[in-house]
């Protein structure tokens, strides 16, 4: 409900001071235009806020608090209640200062008082979790509420908590400008048509767009846009935005990076996702290298792309680049084009040394193909298309001591403590392993510079150990933490946790990090 009046204090003597300690208790004017006139001590208490807060976040305007999904319900409860005096609940969901999300019951009073101004006296009570049917907001999910204004950088006047986080800003001053810079450039006309039509409509569709914090990770999340100061030009209108990470598209892109994995399993880590009706390109997994310099899972223009590899690669080479390129944007397996290519090439890396490298892209669908960069396998042969079809049977024992078999023959993974971490990840059934724990666990020190180095070097001679015995997709690796996809191995650790048979001997004996797993 946007409003067109300057800020008043909705904390205030008007009001008796037993309604600061009535459960919820808060009065909004339900004239035109609607806002928040006084909100009790218990109900900003209930909602996580300093009375003092409210104000400067929501502008007064109730609906900032409500979730997006619920502005409606709420704007046709309070509707009914402004044409005619009555007593009306409903049940809504409000967003609270740490962004977490409660359901509450709002039971609320409208009269008609001296000064001819149709009041709601209302009283919020929150819904215990176990009397809900259903949860429409993910458990531990929150949301993110920031007041802007319209103009080209969107700029920040106001966030919460959450908001900080996801932002990754301490506070407004550390940040580098408005909420665009914090947006995908492909996603931010996005971001300007929501406030666009807020401004003109009062609400915004939801839209999906990519957020980079300022430390670099990036987050898919869902977003809305409610005017709730209202001036002539959008520039100098005010708008409260709230953000939620994208639960489903977070799943998707990890179904597609496990995919991925197991698609280029023998020939990668670093790899790309392109989506040729997009004509985009989205880095969705980033080796420990860290050689290419562009933002995970951010999509990226085709073009831009294209520029950055011809960029990169020695100048004889930039022909045979381009035309990868283009094969890649145009290729179409339905009809029997392009279903797989590859470029070897030299890579100029950012301290000027070359590098060999192997690009290798497979069609997936008509729309969607996977290319994999790789730096120390660049001689690698074969089709990636056959990974798919050609996994093994991985059978693993931790029981007695460490056994590693392959369909049906053992294999000896040479380094001793490339060994111990497989038995660690494993043993971890599918958790992410920080390097830090890997350090305490395998040398039982902090990390330093040192010690860094050698897990570096230990994961890459595991990989090496993995990749030659045809098996590498059982490990994932993501921003130095790594994990075994427990799906892939067969294991009588596994067996004995799911309660399907008993201990077969003592437990890893070769590792001291092994005593402190629990074996009943």
């Amino acid at each position: 409900m946007k409003q067109e009046t300057n800020n008043r204090s909705i904390v205030a003597g008007g009001e008796h001071d037993i309604m600061h300690h009535l459960g919820g208790y808060h009065r909004c004017c339900l004239g035109d235009p609607m806002h928040l006139e006084f909100a009790g001590k218990n109900f900003c208490e209930m909602l996580g806020y300093q009375e003092s807060e409210l104000a400067e976040l929501t502008g007064e305007v109730y609906t900032a608090l409500v979730h997006p999904d619920d502005t409606a319900l709420f704007d046709d409860f309070a509707q009914r209640l402004a044409e005619n005096e009555g007593c009306d609940s409903v049940v809504y969901r409000l967003i609270r200062r740490d962004g977490s999300v409660i359901r509450v019951v709002d039971t609320m009073a409208s009269v008609v008082c001296e000064d001819g101004v149709i009041r709601g006296y209302s009283v919020v009570c929150e819904v215990p979790d176990d009397q809900l049917e259903s949860a429409l907001t993910a458990p531990g999910e929150r949301m993110a509420v920031l007041k802007v204004y319209g103009n080209a950088a969107v700029d920040i006047e106001r966030m919460c908590g959450v908001a900080s986080s996801l932002l990754g800003v301490e506070d407004l001053r550390s940040s580098a400008g408005g909420l665009l810079d914090f947006v995908a450039i492909s996603d931010r006309d996005k971001v300007r048509k929501a406030v666009n039509k807020a401004h003109a409509e009062e609400y915004s569709d939801m839209e999906t767009c990519a957020l980079i914090s300022a430390d670099g990770e990036t987050q898919a999340c869902d977003l809305w846009v409610e005017c709730i100061q209202l001036e002539e030009s959008v520039e100098d209108s005010l708008f409260c935005i709230k953000i939620e990470r994208d639960i489903e598209h977070q799943r998707d892109s990890e179904d597609k990076l496990s995919f991925g994995r197991l698609l280029f399993s023998s020939f990668a880590e670093d790899l790309f996702e392109v989506d040729r009706l997009e004509g985009s390109v989205t880095y969705i997994a980033r080796s420990d290298s860290a050689v290419v310099n562009l933002p995970l899972n951010v999509r990226m223009f085709m073009d831009d792309t294209t520029k950055y590899l011809i960029d990169h690669v020695v100048p004889e080479e930039t022909v045979a680049a381009r035309d990868f390129c283009e094969k890649v944007a145009s290729g179409d397996p339905a009809s029997g084009d392009i279903e797989s290519a590859k470029l070897k090439c030299s890579v100029v890396l950012r301290d000027g040394s070359v590098r060999p490298a192997l690009l290798t892209m497979a069609s997936i669908s008509r729309a969607k193909c996977f290319i994999g960069l790789s730096f120390d396998h660049a001689d690698a042969g074969g089709d990636p298309l056959s990974a798919v079809a050609t996994k093994k049977q991985i059978n693993v024992a931790l029981f007695g001591s460490f056994r590693l078999v392959v369909d049906g023959k053992a294999v000896n993974i040479r380094s001793a403590k490339a060994k111990e971490l497989l038995a660690l990840l494993i043993e971890r059934r599918g958790a992410f392993v920080s390097t830090r724990e890997v350090i305490a666990m395998l040398w039982e020190c902090e990390p330093d510079e040192t010690s860094r180095a050698r897990a570096r070097k230990v994961a890459s001679r595991l990989m090496s150990e993995l990749n030659r015995n045809g098996i590498g997709y059982i490990v994932e690796s993501d921003r130095g933490t790594r994990r075994v996809v427990a799906e892939y191995v067969e294991c009588d650790y596994y067996d004995y946790r799911d309660g399907l048979r008993e201990p077969s001997g003592v437990f890893l004996p070769e590792y001291s990090w092994a005593e402190y797993v629990r074996i009943d």
